[in-house]
């Protein structure tokens, strides 16, 4: 294909112009080499501006040049190596500033040349452009003031001085950032529009809107990062939260008659140490026997050799001093994001470990062999019907659980070192021999906890008999105090109250009985008992009650029948009886075996009583409590439960989607229809008008 002359002047021009940045980068160096760059840049930007059309065609010549719209960036890249590169200090400084500014002068001419010569919608876009290239400008006049020199020429001193510098170098960057945006992406949407027919200033106008949005969000986000660095700011948006001492705790600090230290082995500066510090120090602030320091593991030689802790991240709880010297140790971490499930825990954690410092290890024995509830997976109960949560609040208050059976001579007596003793959801009978031994254990003064049933075959009806006491055939039922668990009758045996009595059995659920109830799962009634088989002296207390409206379901058909009378029934009882050396014996007897199992001692109403059972039974005070934790709780649904939001996810929420997608489509189809049909007047206009009047200019159009 034969070369146009355009064509031919361009290649022309073009190797002339490789020729010369060669000669001048081996002879004149880089400030020479940056001259002819920018010289060549004007030579081909005005060769290209002059040539016009191809050799007399007489089509719409190009308005602006390639080459021309390098003037203002190859300037900004003059001067950032002049400031940058050069450096104040070079004898070179001035002829490159001298050589940026020509570049950013010529590119200012050049935009207002072309703004001269434009006309219509092309001035629009020219006066848009201009305004652009005069806010770069602008930028460069800032940073040219936020220097030494400027700020002198200003005349500011002192703390002014400080203020001025900082505003400046604030707002050069965003000026020229937002105004060299808003230019580079208006450029891009100009060219593509070589003719003057083809310039439509609402694409221009867009494309400016685009670069204005881009680079505001870059401030925005600059600026943030920048008073976040300066001002040490971070900031963790998710739920994150250090669990904060709980009443046991602060309890337990407070009962200190001798002094414990706490020492947070971390580095000065460290996220974990921040979370931990806070906590410690509100503890201490309640006892003077309680002090906290923060040592580095580095620092700490001694300490650790001593106890063998290996590194950073641990809390060593220090009891006595010398060789004699006891400890407690932990480890939460040095990470933050490793830390975060310790420190959600450290309430419970701490309880544990200072129990083991601070008090003597007890026991609590656990009936065995009668298919009762345990901790153990191995005993076959599911994982609702197990004890690993009463374990887990045993252990924190340095309580072992033991199994006391035939073995360990329940059918004969109860050992005298047992504090106290559980029985927890019989499903097998006892034998008459370990009835008895429990009551006389009772007798003698020990502590009973006896969680059973109605509905099993326990065979501890001659404990209760001398107890006082005796557990009516029935499952407490109620239509409207009960648990919705599976949407069926059967919901009514889950059955709750809050009629707690002034007993210390039930004092933290009295506290707050408006906020918590106590839940028994096919529990049963408790009934006042007097009988020959009664021990001498017995007390009878009963701590929670239901309300009116329960009844006793004989049957098992969840429906109140015509002998199933409704009353009010008694839920737990507390007995005391006299001892013969003179400490009395007590028991507490709850008609529910599921009481203190995983799927119910969630419930605080339960956790409560269980708190202070234990410490009423055993005879001191915060023996168990409640802790602070910041444990995500699972969101549990039932299978039922789970169908429902498959369906509701699945089609409940596209469904109405697409009913409106369906109904807007179908209106719009008839709207459609209805501008399609001609009227009597378009009509006759239509068969009226000329060739030439259905001939409209671009121009009009446009406008």
């Amino acid at each position: 294909m034969e070369m146009t002359g355009r064509t031919k002047r361009r290649i022309a021009i073009g190797a002339a112009s490789s020729v010369a940045l060669a000669l001048a980068g081996t002879f004149l160096g880089a400030l020479g080499l940056a001259a002819c760059g920018l010289l060549i840049i004007l030579t081909l930007g005005v060769a290209d501006a002059r040539l016009g059309g191809d050799d007399g065609d007489d089509k719409p010549t190009v308005r602006r040049s390639f080459w021309v719209g390098l003037l203002l960036p190859f300037g900004l890249v003059l001067l950032f190596v002049a400031e940058r590169i050069i450096g104040a200090g070079s004898e070179l400084i001035g002829l490159w500033r001298l050589l940026s500014i020509i570049c950013l002068a010529a590119a200012l001419a050049w935009r207002a040349y072309g703004l001269s010569r434009a006309a219509n919608n092309q001035r629009r876009v020219e006066v848009a452009l201009m305004i652009a290239t005069v806010g770069v400008l602008a930028a460069v006049g800032l940073y040219a003031l936020s220097t030494n020199s400027g700020l002198e020429w200003l005349g500011v001193s002192g703390s002014a001085r400080e203020r001025m510098s900082g505003t400046l170098a604030v707002l050069w960057p965003t000026v020229l950032w937002v105004s060299l945006s808003a230019l580079l992406f208006m450029e891009h949407a100009y060219r593509g529009m070589p003719v003057e027919q083809a310039i439509e200033p609402r694409r221009v106008s867009a494309a400016a809107g685009s670069g204005l949005a881009l680079s505001l969000s870059f401030v925005f986000v600059a600026s943030m990062n920048f008073v976040a660095t300066e001002r040490d700011i971070t900031e963790d948006l998710s739920y994150f939260k250090t669990t904060e001492p709980s009443e046991q705790s602060a309890h337990m600090v407070a009962g200190l008659d001798e002094p414990i230290e706490v020492v947070l082995l971390y580095p000065a500066v460290n996220e974990v140490l921040d979370r931990l510090r806070p906590y410690f120090e509100t503890l201490a602030d309640g006892s003077p026997q309680l002090s906290v320091r923060a040592q580095d593991h580095a620092l700490s030689y001694g300490l650790a050799q001593q106890h063998r802790i290996p590194r950073n991240g641990f809390v060593v709880l220090l009891r006595g001093e010398g060789e004699g010297q006891q400890a407690e140790q932990f480890e939460v971490g040095l990470e933050l994001e490793t830390a975060r499930s310790r420190l959600r825990t450290l309430d419970a954690r701490f309880q544990q470990h200072f129990a083991r410092l601070t008090t003597r290890p007890r026991d609590l024995y656990l009936t065995v062999g009668h298919h009762e509830h345990s901790a153990s997976p191995l005993d076959g109960d599911t994982e609702a019907d197990r004890l690993g949560e009463l374990q887990s609040a045993l252990e924190r208050s340095n309580i072992q659980m033991r199994g006391l059976g035939v073995a360990e001579g329940l059918a004969n007596e109860v050992p005298d070192g047992a504090r106290a003793v559980a029985v927890v959801g019989p499903r097998q009978p006892f034998m008459p021999e370990e009835a008895q031994s429990l009551l006389r254990y009772v007798e003698r003064g020990g502590r009973l906890m006896v969680f059973v049933d109605p509905d099993a075959d326990h065979g501890l009806d001659p404990l209760l008999a001398g107890l006082g006491l005796s557990i009516p055939r029935g499952v407490l039922h109620s239509s409207t105090r009960h648990m919705r668990r599976r949407t069926g009758e059967a919901d009514r045996s889950a059955v709750f109250s809050n009629a707690y009595s002034a007993h210390p059995t039930v004092t933290l659920a009295n506290r707050n009985r408006s906020r918590v109830v106590t839940v028994f799962l096919r529990g049963g009634a408790i009934l006042r008992n007097d009988s020959a088989a009664q021990l001498s002296g017995v007390n009878v207390t009963f701590p929670l009650r239901t309300d009116s409206g329960f009844w006793l379901d004989l049957d098992d058909d969840h429906a109140r029948g015509p002998a199933e009378a409704e009353d009010r029934f008694n839920m737990i009882a507390a007995v005391t009886v006299p001892g013969a050396d003179g400490e009395e014996g007590r028991a507490v007897v709850i008609a529910d075996g599921d009481f203190i199992t995983d799927q119910l001692i969630g419930n605080r109403g339960n956790a409560f009583v269980l708190m202070d059972t234990v410490n009423w039974l055993v005879g001191e005070e915060h023996v168990l409590g409640p802790t602070q934790t910041e444990e995500d709780v699972p969101i549990a649904h039932s299978r039922d439960e789970d169908k429902a939001w498959f369906y509701a996810t699945s089609f409940g929420m596209p469904l109405p989607l697409l009913i409106a997608g369906a109904w807007l489509s179908r209106r719009r189809r008839r709207g459609k229809k209805t501008r399609g049909l001609p009227s009597p007047v378009s009509k006759a206009s239509s068969a009226a008008a000329t060739p030439e009047r259905l001939a409209i200019d671009p121009a009009e159009e446009e406008e």
